[in-house]
């Protein structure tokens, strides 16, 4: 037979998908090299390296010592250990457990075979027969009736006492249930009085079982509205505990106060709530609401100063400032009422309480006002939402205190003029300026029987202000009217000034001032009413002293004559400011020009001061005329 070619067929090595997979390749990684923490592209690269010049890896990498290969392999043996000292233990108990299994089941197979024999152990079945093991009762020991006695006593003695810890309980449950009614009595109560008092109770909406009141406002702001619902909760005592949720900041309330270069002269008064003492909740709900009613009226008022920087009013933190008179300020902020400063500054506070009630009052007129809008037909839907509006809060306070401000400050010009033209013996009056309509028609309610106090009240602090002054002039029966108009809508956004003048002739230079004239400042207005009078004073010298003549110009102020001798002509000033009414007179070519003046403060006096308190047209006659 030939020679036979032996060949080795050997299949390829198959991969083992376990050993590709991510899980296993991450816990290799672990076993070899430890945390990724550990493995750094350095270390990677000098391993690489190590391999191509023929050194082993294990020199690359964690070198364990000899102690920490020691350590390893004596917790393996102490696991191992405990281990089998475990398995040990349950098999012994197992034992231990069948055979007592075994012994109670074929002591029981004697008189119940069928059912001991579903727990007899299999080798137990075919080693023994059922039945082969017995028991009998052995006689009892015999007891003296004194133990008996003693045993029915101990017997007595035990549900005796198992009677009186009975009684005991359910006197205990008793008591503890009549407290519990009289706590539930005085909580229901507690409701009951606050729903006669005519306030909302509602369950809350994330606790069924939980019964609460509503003290905001229906109409107010969403975040202000929401959290006007507090928990009626029952404290250890039965009374009600009122919760407020975690959103509220303690009763907190408005404040007013009148600043002078920085230091309160005068402040609003903390409002009462209740009767003094009282501590009922009645008490706390009305302190609820008037402390969310005054934080919706801080963040409204914060909305609306910011529309309002041209009219001088500031946010600086909290607090809102109004511009008052010289050198004063309005300061509204929100104080805590614990932490509130109840020390009254010197002066009157009634401007501060009136401003603090006109702004409680206008946001309840907006209330009222989105009521309305909300019970009327709703618009077509939009793309936009509609934005909230701005409530007018400050406008109507800014109003008030810029028209009183200036009626106060014309007032006080005029009634400097008149001391002025009095101590020269001039005629000229004024009637005081008339309040704004709108709150003569409120005083006046009773003449509108339609209409109620609170939209009067409304209508004066909304409407736009009015006053009227009128003053006599020197020239009788000349008068001048003064409208006083305030607004901050458009387009002024100010007090404006209307001036009318009424002369009986219509040749009179007053009659050709152009009427009416408006002004926009206070300033302007005193500067034209100052220019009035300085020609009527010269209308009334020309035609008190028929030989002067006035003159022909608007802007004229000089006095002037020709002498029936000379073709020199004489001249006469007349000069009024706020304080001073000055007459100066020229003889003509060689004279020298004198003069004579009147002050509001200290009569008349001429060029050096003092002389004799002689009237205005008095020394025209004596000193000018000549005659």
């Amino acid at each position: 037979m030939p020679d036979q070619l032996s060949l080795s067929l050997q299949a390829f090595p198959t991969v083992d998908k376990d050993k590709e997979s991510l899980k296993y390749l991450i816990s290799r990684i672990n076993q070899q090299k430890g945390s990724f923490r550990n493995v750094t592209e350095q270390s990677l690269e000098e391993e690489i390296l190590a391999q191509d010049a023929g050194k082993p890896d294990d020199d690359q990498g964690v070198v364990e010592t000899a102690e920490e290969v020691e350590d390893v392999k004596t917790k393996q043996e102490e696991v191992t250990k405990a281990r089998d000292d475990i398995i040990k233990q349950i098999g012994q108990a197992y034992n231990e457990s069948a055979q007592a299994l075994d012994f109670v089941s074929l002591l029981l197979s004697k008189h119940a075979p069928a059912a001991a024999q579903t727990t007899l152990s299999p080798f137990l079945q075919q080693t023994l027969p059922l039945g082969s093991l017995g028991g009998e009762v052995v006689q009892e020991p015999q007891v003296s009736e004194l133990e008996k006695r003693n045993q029915d006593m101990v017997s007595i003695g035990w549900r005796m006492q198992s009677l009186n810890g009975a009684a005991d309980s359910l006197l205990k449950s008793a008591a503890r249930l009549e407290e519990e009614m009289g706590r539930e009595t005085t909580y229901w109560d507690q409701v009951l009085a606050v729903k006669e008092q005519g306030w909302s109770l509602s369950r809350l909406p994330r606790e069924k079982h939980t019964l609460g009141v509503r003290y905001g406002f229906a109409e107010a702001y969403a975040d202000f509205r929401d959290r006007g619902l507090a928990a009626l909760r029952r404290d250890a005592d039965g009374n009600i505990s009122l919760d407020r949720g975690l959103r509220s900041s303690g009763d907190r309330a408005l404040r007013v106060r009148i600043l002078r270069q920085g230091k309160p002269i005068a402040s609003s008064t903390k409002s009462t709530d209740g009767t003094p003492g009282d501590d009922s909740v009645t008490k706390e709900i009305l302190k609820a609401r008037n402390s969310i009613f005054d934080e919706e009226l801080h963040h409204e008022l914060h909305r609306e100063a910011r529309n309002l920087v041209n009219q001088g009013v500031r946010c600086i933190g909290e607090s809102v400032l109004l511009p008052y008179e010289t050198n004063n300020q309005i300061e509204i902020d929100l104080v805590s009422l614990e932490d509130e400063d109840l020390e009254v500054s010197t002066g009157n506070g009634t401007i501060a309480n009136a401003i603090a009630l006109s702004l409680r009052i206008l946001l309840s007129h907006a209330h009222r006002q989105n009521l309305q809008r909300r019970s009327q037909i709703p618009p077509p839907l939009r793309e936009t939402k509609t934005p909230r509006p701005i409530y007018a809060l400050l406008k109507p306070v800014i109003e008030h205190i810029q028209h009183q401000s200036q009626v106060a400050s014309l007032t006080t010009f005029l009634s400097t003029l008149h001391q002025t033209l009095s101590a020269a013996g001039l005629p000229f009056l004024f009637n005081p300026p008339t309040s704004p309509h709108n709150l003569s028609s409120f005083s006046s309610i009773s003449a509108h029987p339609n209409k109620s106090m609170v939209e009067s009240l409304i209508q004066s602090l909304t409407s736009p202000l009015h006053s009227v002054t009128t003053l006599h002039l020197p020239t009788t029966p000349t008068t001048a009217v003064i409208d006083i108009h305030t607004t901050l809508l458009p387009p002024h956004y100010s007090t404006t000034y209307t001036l009318t003048i009424h002369a009986p002739s219509p040749s009179t230079t007053l009659a050709a001032l152009p009427t009416p004239t408006n002004l926009t400042t206070l300033l302007a207005l005193t500067n034209h009413i100052l220019h009035v009078l300085t020609l009527s004073n010269l209308q009334h010298t020309a035609t008190t002293f028929p030989t002067w003549q006035a003159p022909s110009t608007l802007h004229g102020s000089t006095l002037s004559r020709t002498k029936e001798k000379s073709q020199s002509a004489e001249k006469a000033s007349i000069s009024l400011t706020g304080e001073t009414l000055s007459l100066k007179w020229w003889r003509g070519a060689g004279g020298e020009w004198r003069a004579c003046s009147w002050y509001a403060d200290e009569g008349q006096g001429n060029d050096g001061g003092g002389g004799e308190k002689r009237g205005f047209d008095e020394v025209f006659k004596e000193e000018v005329d000549g005659r």
